[in-house]
This record gives structure tokens, C-alpha cells and sequence, in this order.
């Protein structure tokens, strides 16, 4: 199954795709240390796209809905032009990790 994350920053939405890391072995020290290093965090997470706010406001306005568990319209669009397709009725064959458990 691909995993994507997604990022919030102050100067836009990222979405990244993580290869080779498995979800049993995520908490163990060896995934720390292979996202820490910078050379081996480039074989395992790949840029998928990245949105940037168009002002200080918008950021202000995005990071404040994600904060309170609210996907804007803006978000919402960029994550269902960059992430897979999936057909109605059938379940994703990907998961997508945020930092706000409530979006």
C-alpha cells in the first residue's frame, strides 16, 4: 500500500510519497535515524507536489483551518488533483498521513 503525507507550512501544502518504510516498523529507531539523515531521506520520501499560499493572509487562513480540524476548499482540491484516483465504492490503496487527526 503507498503512503503519502501530507505538510503544512507557512508558505504552502507539500505532499510527499514515502517508500520503504513499512507501518509495523515506523516507531523503531531504524526509521528515525533513516529520516534524520538527509541523503537517505531522499531515497525514502519522493516530492509529490507543493501548493504555495498566494499571501501571508491565505497562510494564515489555511493554517488556521487545519488547526482546527477544517479541510478548506483549497486543501481539497490539491489533494484530489495530486493524490491517486479511486473509484466510488471501492476503498483507497493508499493512506495519507497528516499532523491534525481531525481533517
Amino acid at each position: 500500500m503507498a503512503m503519502f503525507l501530507l505538510s503544512e507550512s507557512s508558505s504552502g501544502y507539500v505532499l510527499l510519497e514515502v517508500h520503504g518504510l513499512d507501518e509495523i516498523g515506523q516507531n523503531t529507531e531504524a526509521v528515525r535515524s533513516s529520516v534524520s539523515d538527509l541523503s537517505r531521506f531522499g531515497r525514502v520520501v519522493q516530492l509529490i507536489a507543493f501548493h504555495p499560499y498566494q499571501s501571508a493572509l491565505d497562510a494564515l487562513n489555511q493554517i488556521n483551518a487545519v488547526s482546527e480540524g477544517y479541510m478548506s476548499d483549497e486543501l481539497r482540491s490539491f489533494l484530489e488533483l495530486n493524490l491517486p484516483k479511486v473509484k466510488e465504492g471501492k476503498k483507497p490503496k493508499y493512506s495519507l498521513g497528516v499532523s491534525e487527526p481531525t481533517i
